[in-house]
Formats: C-alpha cells, sequence, structure tokens
C-alpha cells in the first residue's frame, strides 16, 4: 500500500508544482490548454497503467470484492482521503484557469474523482486489499469541501496537514515506514489533519489571515486495528500501550491572504499554504488536556 501511497505523493507534488507556476497570472492561451489537456492525459493513464502493472499485477484477484477498513487507525486514513481529493482538485482547478479551460472546477472535480475512483477499482480486483465503499465517500468529501471553498472564493476554511516523527516507527517499521519519507506517508500517528477557520473574513478584511485550527490525530497505534501483530513470523504485542485519539486547538496562518507586493513570495505563500504553521497548541488525548508550545512530540 505503500507504493500506491507514494505514487499519489508523487502526483500531489508534480500538481503542486504546476499550481505554483500557473497561481501567478491567468491567461487564456491555446499553447496552454494543449500542453495541460494533454499532460492531464498522459499523467492520468500513464500513472494509472503504471500502478496496474508494477503495484498490482502481483495481487490480481480472479473477481472485484469490497473490502471494508473503516474500522483501521481510527479513520486517519479517511481524513487523508478528503485531503488529498480537495488539493488535488484544487490544484487541477486553478491549472486548468490558468490554461483558459471553460468550466474548470468541474472538469478539475471530475478528472480527481475519475481518478481515485479507479485506483479503488483497482483495490477491488486485487487479492491483497478490495474496493473500500469507505475511501470513496471520503474522497466524496474531500471534493465536495472543495466546491463550498470554491464557493466561498477560497475564504472561510482550508484544509491544512502537519506531521513530526514520532517513536512508534521503529516498533513496526514495516508498516510505519523506516526512515523520515517513509513515515509522512505511513505513520498516522505524526500526522495531524487540520481545519483552520478564518472568522473575521466578513467584518475585518485586514484580519483574514488569522485562523483558528481544529485538528485531528491519533496516538499508540502500531498496527491498523489493534497493536498485537506477527511481523516475518515474529510475534509482537504491544498492547500495553494505548491507543488514543487526539483532538486539538490552535492558531494559524492562511498563507494565501497575505499582502504582498512580490509575485515570488506571494506564489510561494499560496504553494505552502497546505502545511499548518507551528503554533501554541492544546491538546486534549484520553481524560486530559495539554499545551503544546508548538507540537513537537506527543
Amino acid at each position: 500500500m505503500y507504493f500506491k501511497k507514494s505514487i499519489l505523493s508523487c502526483l500531489f507534488l508534480c500538481l503542486l508544482f504546476l499550481y505554483s507556476l500557473a497561481s501567478d497570472t491567468i491567461k487564456v492561451n491555446y499553447t496552454k490548454k494543449v500542453l495541460v489537456g494533454g499532460g492531464s492525459l498522459i499523467a492520468y493513464t500513464g500513472s494509472l497503467a503504471y500502478l496496474n502493472y508494477l503495484w498490482y499485477q502481483p495481487y490480481r484477484s480472479s473477481q472485484f470484492h469490497f473490502f471494508n477498513d473503516n474500522g483501521e487507525w481510527f479513520k486517519m486514513d479517511k481524513l487523508g482521503h478528503s485531503f488529498t481529493a480537495f488539493y488535488a482538485t484544487h490544484y487541477l482547478n486553478t491549472i486548468y484557469q490558468w490554461a483558459g479551460i471553460k468550466h474548470s472546477a468541474w472538469w478539475a472535480s471530475a478528472v480527481s474523482f475519475s481518478y481515485l475512483l479507479n485506483i479503488e477499482i483497482l483495490d477491488g480486483f486485487s487479492s491483497g486489499w478490495g474496493f473500500s465503499t469507505g475511501d470513496l465517500i471520503s474522497n466524496t468529501v474531500g471534493i465536495g469541501l472543495f466546491w463550498i471553498h470554491h464557493q466561498l472564493d477560497e475564504r472561510l476554511f482550508v484544509p491544512k496537514f502537519s506531521f513530526y516523527p514520532t517513536h512508534y516507527a521503529a516498533l513496526n517499521p514495516t508498516l510505519l515506514g523506516q526512515n523520515f519519507s517513509e513515515q509522512i506517508v505511513k505513520d498516522y500517528n505524526g500526522q495531524i489533519y487540520w481545519l483552520s477557520i478564518t472568522p473575521f473574513y466578513q467584518w475585518k478584511k485586514e484580519m483574514e489571515w488569522l485562523c483558528l485550527s481544529i485538528g485531528y490525530g491519533i496516538d499508540g497505534c502500531i498496527g491498523a486495528r489493534s497493536n498485537v501483530f506477527t511481523r516475518n513470523g515474529i510475534f509482537y504485542d504491544y498492547s500495553n500501550i494505548s491507543r488514543q485519539q487526539q483532538f486539538y486547538l490552535s492558531i494559524d496562518i492562511d498563507l494565501s491572504k497575505i499582502k504582498t507586493q512580490k509575485k515570488w513570495l506571494k506564489t510561494i505563500f499560496k504553494s505552502i499554504n497546505f502545511l499548518k504553521i507551528p503554533a501554541p497548541t492544546l491538546e486534549w488525548k484520553g481524560n486530559n488536556l495539554y499545551f503544546r508550545p508548538l507540537l513537537m512530540a506527543n
């Protein structure tokens, strides 16, 4: 599953790069339309074919089947699906606008939804996994959030992400990652998904960059459903480690709303705006409330 996540991460970064180029100016150009349209088609079909051949082929199943993974990771993976769907659609919309493609939001939504749906269908024919209706719903929620965000002129809220390494990865590196780059994708214990709300956007324009951020994460999850598992024929029992949900309240900055005359700085701000700014945070875990100065560790 890490390979599939890596492909999605690479596509996410490619979209982010194109978005950073396209977000500065929008000017209709036939060459842009051809490049963006052709590039989208090649990336769409090529990456799916690559996934199917290199990743799914060894796990080919005889028939399509479903897999219920809604009970795994306290649904952190579902938030990841929504987050990815939101930003994939958001970036595609900006790129399509830049190319002068009409109804760019509709096209971006359709491409994002169909691409993620195809990945779920490939899962459905794989003996190692299965079609997850939970993933499909999460993808749809992410695209729905994009539409709300789009209709509000990219105001009111913005989804954010943060990550910090945890010591749990060393206990199950195959599943949680053997190095930092893998752990960003695989170790849900270090991931936090945020919704940064801009309460001042309607009546205090000069302060619309200031956000109140609500976050969700998990702690102590060595395995998807439990902390007892077998790896390479060896039995591991980490049932002494408590699996818990975490809720956060913090402040944040919507970098896209910071006024600057420098185009290069504006482009950087917009490109990294999916990342939560480190800030003092209140964390609720179990029955305890903690104050985290910069939220760098559990």
